[in-house]
């Protein structure tokens, strides 16, 4: 199928531009060939590391030096979003790095979480710089600017917008329907949505995942030039969702593949 191919025409890197390859998209857990969430988002001067879900710390390794990240955001605490930050914390606490510390955007309790997890302070505070949010702020780590919202999840989970010389990516982490996050969103040039609840939205039991529709509607809502669709568990048909958010949201519509570079 077209969708698992995974590279992408004209979407190459430009000078100035923003460009984010996908290094997984799964939803829940990583299966073969397909880690879960992560995401590698830079232009010429500064690389972020999005989301760190098991199987997508080698993957960045297929296209960077991780220890030469210069940012990491963890959007929430569930382990198919950040388990393979430890790996980072190795390579960066045992490895030949001598660089400052790396900054980490993500909620509050997941900074503690993590903290509490390594439990070796002296050495996680020589390789990280924790930069907790609770959302409604803005950080700027390199030559990009993210404002942070919060989604519709039951843990606290940050939305990230990044904007480099006018363009913006808003990536909507886990959420539900969410308004203020439709208006976060709104604008953008891409929307990298979850789409993790299979079917339509009536009757589905876990309210704070969205649909292939809610996300077409958000995207439509929110006035976006691309919809991305992420965050599909294994178990969940992906062109059933591509074809429900193709029916809410007339714009490109695509599925994040692993491997799929998009120009932003």
């Amino acid at each position: 199928m077209e969708w698992w191919s995974g590279r992408e025409v004209g979407a190459n890197s430009y000078p100035g531009f923003m460009q984010m390859i996908v290094l997984g998209s799964n939803g829940t857990y990583p299966t073969a060939g397909r880690p879960a969430s992560g995401y590698l988002v830079s232009d010429a001067k500064t690389r972020l590391w999005m989301e760190a879900g098991p199987g997508t710390y080698l993957a960045l390794c297929n296209e960077m030096d991780p220890t030469e990240i210069d940012g990491v955001i963890l959007s929430h605490r569930h382990p198919d979003h950040c388990s393979d930050f430890f790996a980072l914390y190795h390579a960066l606490a045992y490895g030949p790095n001598s660089g400052k510390p790396v900054p980490v955007v993500c909620p509050p309790d997941l900074a503690e979480a993590l903290s509490a997890f390594l439990h070796d302070p002296p050495t996680l505070g020589s390789v990280f710089r924790f930069i907790p949010s609770t959302g409604g702020d803005t950080v700027r780590l390199g030559t990009m600017e993210i404002s942070l919202a919060l989604s519709n999840h039951p843990p606290p989970t940050l939305a990230p917008r990044i904007t480099v010389n006018g363009r913006s990516l808003t990536y909507t982490a886990d959420t539900g329907p969410s308004e203020a996050l439709t208006e976060h969103a709104t604008g953008s040039n891409v929307l990298l949505a979850e789409a993790g609840s299979g079917g339509g939205s009536s009757g589905r039991p876990y309210p704070y995942h969205l649909t292939g529709s809610e996300a077409g509607l958000m995207a439509a809502a929110a006035g976006v030039g691309r919809l991305v669709l992420t965050h599909i568990p294994a178990y969940v048909d992906p062109e059933q969702v591509l074809q429900e958010a193709e029916a809410e949201f007339k714009g490109r519509v695509t599925l994040a593949v692993p491997g799929t570079r998009i120009a932003v």
